[in-house]
């Protein structure tokens, strides 16, 4: 029976194959009484010994796949490793039970497991899974067992699990490695990083998707619309191959095509630019001929590692990206976590509510240590490249004021000690709660440039929390009041001659690139994956009729109404040969009740 189930898509495209279901092996334990305990934990030292070398080794590979800061993960796996609390404590209840080390080992772990999973804080769930993986390769070496790995897969393969440790995510076959479904995790786990990073599609939390999947089951990942189907009728099959083959084969086409301006039909630059979250990422964004980055995620610097990234390494990380792309724009954001970005080392309390709690700028300014930090490495770096720094969930003036205080204060530091930076370094924020769209035209006084994240814009502007499965179809980007919202603070960007671009999803989406423009949006960014689509849908877009179509939204009330017209006009320019030549067709006559004359 077909089954077909909804979670979090974290990494674009649709996969297509048979099931490789990965889980923790159950390892058989033996019980038994020992006589020599010295020898028992002659065993443990022995393979601990083992295991660290092991993980010494993924955290090489790690480093050379997605640089130092995200092979800092296994620092607290070797940290685990060398817990003296926890060699204590196996040693106590090895001389009280006089148990061999195995049973004593798998006790521990279930139950600290037991104990760390009634908890809420997310951020010890994430600890949970650190001491399972370390645990299994503890047992894995005291039975002589092989553990399962992703290394080298038999076969081209969908990879279903509950979750993916990162010793396993680190270790991935990316040739064969089609596409990522897990049970749990988030769009901030490492495994959604690395499936992003290397473009596999991937869809996370999707509860049961491995008590569901048998091996060898077929197996449809929908990356982009967080959708993975099993055992698909012939119908749906059909349908999903023939997505998938039309998506390759304009994807293939549009970026053989060499020097495609990124300009409407009529000769208005539009810019488009890439999201990143990883250095690794630039070749990716190079490849899809990207213009800049219109928006780095620094927060994933911070994620997945043991303690805070020094300054010097986040002042590699920003220089690694600046270099590649010079003297093409790369912007910084500064800090965003909390929300839904948890980062274990710096211990946030925990938050009733914590999207509209202590996050993103709010926190950078109540810790002034970790903000300047960054700060520091992001001036630095600016000298390396075009780099501007944006700052994320600023709400209103006086926390502009406050933010370009603590900025000038970090530049004249630098002067004082004859560090090196750009003086002229460009400032802005991000437009995503309703109380700066609000105050637009005073922020724009103090901004060099504004970039509107509608993500969050949706999310506070429509009270929907766009990662529950429950209010999912609430979660409404052509609502007439979000439209609004965005019109505003380009008008305002605009009065104040600055230029005002988009880095929310709706950047990535094709169906809304006409009105995005009429809008008055001067730049659009979005994953690496979508430029070359939007680039294509740019070069089909007249200025003309997309202000005149962007007037027309304007005036209209219902989410379904404005959706349909977008889709419409979508499907009207459309055609796969017209994305090869960059027109589809003369809309001058299109008038402004939606249709042609």
């Amino acid at each position: 029976m077909e089954i077909s189930l909804r979670g979090i898509g974290v990494s674009p495209g649709i996969a297509i194959g048979p099931a490789l279901t990965f889980g923790v092996q159950s390892l058989d334990i033996p019980e038994y009484q020992v006589q020599d305990k010295a020898a028992e934990l002659a065993r443990l030292e022995h393979a601990i010994a083992a295991v660290r070398t092991d993980l010494q080794r993924l955290r090489q590979l790690t480093s050379e796949k997605l640089g130092d800061q995200h092979a800092d993960i296994f620092k607290v796996h070797l940290m685990l490793l060398e817990d003296v609390t926890i060699r204590e404590e196996i040693e106590a209840q090895l001389e009280s039970d006089g148990l061999n080390v195995e049973y004593v080992v798998n006790d521990l772990i279930a139950r600290y497991t037991k104990v760390m999973e009634s908890l809420d804080d997310p951020r010890f769930r994430e600890r949970t899974q650190d001491l399972v993986d370390v645990g299994r390769r503890i047992l894995s070496k005291l039975l002589n067992a092989d553990l399962e790995s992703l290394e080298h897969l038999d076969r081209p393969s969908v990879v279903v699990a509950h979750d993916l440790a990162p010793s396993d995510t680190a270790k991935i076959d990316l040739v064969n490695a089609l596409g990522i479904a897990t049970d749990v995790s988030g769009p901030t786990s490492h495994t959604a990083i690395l499936a992003r990073a290397f473009e596999i599609p991937a869809v996370v939390g999707l509860k049961y998707v491995g008590s569901h999947t048998l091996p060898g089951d077929t197996v449809i990942v929908d990356g982009t619309r967080g959708r993975v189907i099993l055992r698909p009728e012939e119908a749906t099959l059909s349908r999903f191959i023939e997505d998938k083959k039309r998506e390759e084969a304009e994807r293939k086409a549009l970026l053989a095509v060499e020097a495609r301006p990124s300009a409407t039909q009529d000769g208005h630059d539009v810019p488009t630019y890439a999201n990143i979250e990883l250095p690794v990422e630039v070749s990716h964004s190079l490849k899809a001929k990207a213009q800049g980055v219109g928006l780095y995620r620094t927060e994933y610097l911070f994620l997945n590692r043991a303690t805070l990234p020094t300054e010097d390494q986040q002042f590699e990380a920003y220089m690694e990206v600046a270099e590649a792309l010079a003297p093409a724009p790369v912007t910084l954001r500064t800090l965003d976590l909390g929300g839904d970005k948890f980062a274990s080392h710096l211990r946030l309390a925990d938050e009733i509510n914590p999207q509209l709690g202590w996050r993103a700028i709010r926190f950078c300014l109540e810790r002034p240590d970790i903000f300047k930090a960054q700060l520091r490495a992001m001036l630095r770096a600016s000298v390396r490249g075009n780099v501007q720094i944006m700052f994320p969930l600023i709400s209103g003036l006086d926390e502009m004021r406050r933010v370009k205080a603590v900025v000038h204060d970090v530049c004249g530091d630098l002067e004082r000690r004859g560090v090196a930076f750009d003086p002229e370094i460009k400032v802005g924020t991000m437009i995503e709660v309703p109380s700066a769209v609000e105050v637009a035209a005073h922020l724009a006084r103090e901004c060099d440039f504004f970039s509107i994240g509608t993500n969050d814009l949706i999310q506070y502007s429509l009270a929907v929390d766009r990662v529950n499965e429950k209010i999912a179809h609430m979660y409404q980007p052509a609502h007439p009041a979000v439209l609004r919202m965005i019109a505003r603070t380009s008008k305002a960007a605009k009065e104040a001659k600055i230029p005002c671009g988009i880095c929310g999803e709706m950047a990535g989406d094709p169906v809304f690139t006409e009105l995005l423009v009429g809008l008055g949006l001067t730049s659009l960014s979005m994953s690496a994956v979508a430029i070359p689509v939007v680039r294509a849908e740019l070069a089909n877009v007249r200025m003309s009729l997309a202000r005149r179509l962007a007037r027309r939204v304007l005036t209209m009330g219902s989410n379904g109404e404005i959706k349909a017209l977008l889709q419409k006009r979508f499907k009207e320019r459309r055609t796969f040969e017209s994305y090869q030549v960059g027109i589809s067709g003369d809309f001058e006559d299109w008038d402004s009740e939606g249709g042609q004359e």
